[in-house]
């Protein structure tokens, strides 16, 4: 995609492609069987988001769309990708995970989000948020259960609830940030039967596993972005947890971007990397 912002690196990384394989790597790992804790549950699955400016290429969409309206979205849905009983359901669904993801991140939609639902022929499950044109795209398949696709759009919404709570600061958001938070928002959307995620990484630092947090999953393996996602979660629930949202979000509004580069210092009087050894003894802790 040409003519997206500078800190829009995920352009440069085919974030498609990335969150398509991503999520079919978690989905052969977990179908028909405990999740290995290495890899997301099956009712988790990983997504991008980009910023664009350009609505032309905010939309690529092709095929005919059936459309539904609820009170905060505008929903549409690719022709003969769902069920019938799905295709009844598919508003209803999408309105519940807004309304989930609105009390856990703490804040309403501007406006309407318009909300695609595309079809994906080789099943490559992902999603997409064009945060300053109110649009989030998810594509599926009719083989993949609407739930995975439910998930996406979870977390694709909590992108949409930062640009609107945070204004045009969230395009330059510390990526450990932005999509710490967006993982944590979605909640249980993400997490299966954890029942938070500091409960789901342990295992991950209580085996020497996990990555440090600043890592950039650019030409690393897929199960390694999957795991940042994660851990990006826990840590901005530890910051939640320890000082509160208001920290938070002068937080969220410092970065430049790339992972690690808000400012803690000055809003924590810690560095990041002390920020992250307290984050793993928080983990680790009873």
């Amino acid at each position: 995609m040409n003519s997206l912002p500078p800190r829009s690196f995920h352009a440069a990384l085919g974030p498609i492609t990335i969150a398509a394989l991503l999520v079919l790597l978690a989905w052969l790992f977990t179908s028909g069987r405990s999740p290995a804790p290495r890899f997301a549950p099956p009712g988790a699955v990983s997504a991008s988001v980009i910023e664009q400016a350009q609505p032309a290429l905010a939309l690529p969409l092709s095929g005919s769309y059936s459309s539904r309206s609820t009170q905060r979205l505008l929903v549409m849905s690719a022709d003969e990708l769902l069920s019938e009983q799905e295709e009844a359901r598919l508003a209803a669904d999408l309105e519940r995970a807004l309304d989930y993801v609105v009390v856990r991140f703490g804040h309403s939609p501007n406006g309407t989000i318009s909300t695609y639902l595309g079809h994906e022929p080789t099943c490559g499950l992902h999603g997409i948020a064009y945060t300053s044109m109110r649009t989030v795209q998810v594509f599926t398949c009719r083989e993949l259960p609407l739930s995975r696709a439910l998930s996406i759009a979870a977390h694709e919404f909590v992108h949409q609830l930062s640009h609107d709570r945070y204004g045009k600061a969230h395009l330059q958001a510390d990526l450990v940030l932005m999509e710490g938070v967006a993982t944590w928002g979605a909640g249980s959307y993400w997490l299966g039967h954890a029942p938070d995620f500091r409960t789901f990484v342990r295992p991950w630092l209580e085996r020497n596993e996990a990555l440090p947090l600043a890592t950039s999953y650019v030409g690393r393996p897929i199960s390694d972005m999957n795991k940042l996602y994660y851990q990006w979660a826990s840590f901005v629930e530890f910051l939640l947890e320890r000082d509160g949202r208001e920290r938070f979000d002068i937080l969220y509004t410092t970065g430049s971007g790339a992972p690690g580069s808000a400012d803690y210092r000055r809003v924590y009087q810690r560095t990041f990397a002390e920020l992250e050894a307290e984050w793993k003894a928080w983990v680790l802790g009873p």
